[in-house]
């Protein structure tokens, strides 16, 4: 064998830098692979004043929590993202593919390196913190009129404060956005529109049976005159006899009493497709509901919320409605509410936060130590309409969803299923195709529920569970956004 006339050592050398050179090539850096992956996916949330514990911005900001992200990654935990891949696919979605997992475990085993090219650039965050894609601050701003306070600790209630809206006319917008105020504390907040019952007022009262007293509540009026209220009483009774007896006409009354939106952590504007439109019905509606659902940090908090508008143009002419699904128990029993408390249980119950207060009951409640409680929300189209998201919320308790579109044939599609639902993250979930759906088609929600001792988030798993708005108790919540086929 003739020699090369290069010592052993010196070619065991050169092999071995070649393979650390090769390894070199294929290990990610954080300015080459991993920062572009940080910044789409996680700097919503991660970044300075928002709802996560830490920024992701830069290097100098990741760098230290390398080892975080990997196992985070690698469970899936993060990004948040809780649909099933092999139903749907989602426009919003931002689960990381198998690739970018293998990327980030493989930086935080390698040690984490930057690398020598340049550093992404972070994304345009407004600092007024109103996030339409354009950069642009919303053409309508109302803001809460007072500074809410959170307490350092314990279970902060969801409350629903009135406000009265500043225009008369229906607002036809192409996006909307809810601002929290403080992210850190803010757990989410809803908004929709209503009148106040007859003969109330807005002022200072409790803020459900047996809860605190705040401002901005109904409270009954002493002013109201008993002959104009009658009247308005008997009109109220009219109309909702109407309503039982008129399903599309109770569905309409629901889609003109949607609000402003939600703010959940991770989201921003809502924006519209080009050439649609959503109608906030101020014409019909004379106050917004703000649900408003603080958690403890730790430290004494304030909030004060807002919510904006960005107009639509003139050729924005579609109209996205939405659809609340009605619920049912998967036995179809009448709906009950909770049975009344003493004064004792009342005091027990705002102490422990654990039992329900009677509040919004919708559903029979879930026995104790049951992991497996089903509810069904079911919905009809009466037109050709095009379904473009899919939203469910539930509390503690709540385990999976599944969405089924029911053709008018009984051919039937599962449109979304969330295997693992989380009560921290609450996804509308926005289709990349939206699905035509023939007139006679209806959509059902099967959503199942454990209030077992083996879920570890469960508050009471030895009391029955009743639906209200509070975080002890637990809530069936589903709706899809459409548009009707003859506009689009």
């Amino acid at each position: 064998m003739r020699s090369s006339g290069i010592p052993a050592v010196v070619v065991i050398s050169m092999a071995l830098s070649v393979s650390v050179a090769s390894a070199a090539e294929n290990s990610p850096t954080y300015n080459e692979d991993i920062g572009q992956v940080l910044l789409t996916n996680c700097a919503s949330c991660h970044r300075p004043n928002q709802i996560a514990p830490m920024s992701l911005l830069s290097y100098e900001d990741a760098r230290p929590w390398a080892r975080a992200i990997k196992a985070k990654v690698m469970s899936r935990e993060m990004p948040p993202w809780f649909a099933d891949p092999q139903y749907g696919k989602f426009s919003n979605d931002t689960s990381l593919s198998d690739s970018e997992i293998d990327m980030v475990i493989a930086w935080a085993d390698n040690g984490a390196p930057e690398g020598d090219g340049p550093a992404p650039t972070p994304p345009r965050f407004s600092e007024t913190d109103w996030s339409h894609p354009s950069g642009t601050d919303p053409d309508y701003v109302y803001e809460f009129p007072i500074e809410w306070h959170i307490d350092a600790d314990g279970e902060t209630p969801n409350f629903n404060l009135f406000t009265p809206l500043s225009f008369d006319n229906a607002m036809k917008v192409s996006a909307t956005q809810v601002r929290p105020g403080n992210y850190a504390a803010t757990h989410h907040i809803t908004t929709r529109l209503t009148n106040l019952p007859e003969g109330t007022k807005l002022g200072t009262g409790p803020a459900w049976a047996g809860g605190p007293t705040v401002d901005y509540v109904p409270v009954r009026d002493p002013d109201a005159d008993p002959e104009q209220l009658a009247a308005a009483q008997k009109a109220s009774r009219a109309r909702r006899a109407e309503a039982e007896e008129n399903p599309e006409l109770a569905a309409q009354r629901a889609r003109d009493a949607v609000g402003f939106g939600p703010y959940i952590p991770g989201v921003g504007a809502d924006v519209a497709r080009p050439g649609q439109t959503r109608e906030i019905r101020g014409d019909k509606f004379d106050y917004m509901v703000w649900n408003l659902h603080y958690q403890a940090t730790g430290k004494p908090e304030t909030a004060r919320p807002s919510v904006g508008a960005w107009l639509a143009t003139d050729d924005a002419t579609t109209i996205v409605r939405t659809l609340s699904l009605d619920e049912t128990t998967s036995e179809n029993k009448q709906l009950v509410a909770p049975p009344p408390l003493t004064p004792e249980e009342r005091r027990a119950a705002r102490s422990s936060r654990q039992v329900g207060q009677g509040l919004n009951p919708l559903l029979e409640p879930i026995p104790p130590g049951d992991g497996n409680w089903s509810v069904t929300g079911i919905g009809a189209f009466q037109n050709d309409s095009i379904l473009q998201s899919l939203f469910v919320h539930a509390h503690l308790r709540g385990k999976d969803f599944t969405y089924v579109l029911t053709y008018p044939d009984g051919r039937e599609e599962i449109l979304l299923r969330v295997p693992n639902y989380s009560f921290d993250w609450q996804f509308e979930y926005e289709l990349v195709n939206p699905v035509r759906v023939p007139a006679g088609s209806t959509v059902k929600v099967i959503a199942r529920y454990d209030n077992s001792r083996s879920n570890r988030l469960n508050p009471a798993p030895h009391k029955e569970a009743y639906w209200s708005e509070q975080s002890w108790d637990d809530m069936f919540l589903t709706n899809v956004k459409y548009i009707e086929a003859n506009n689009d």
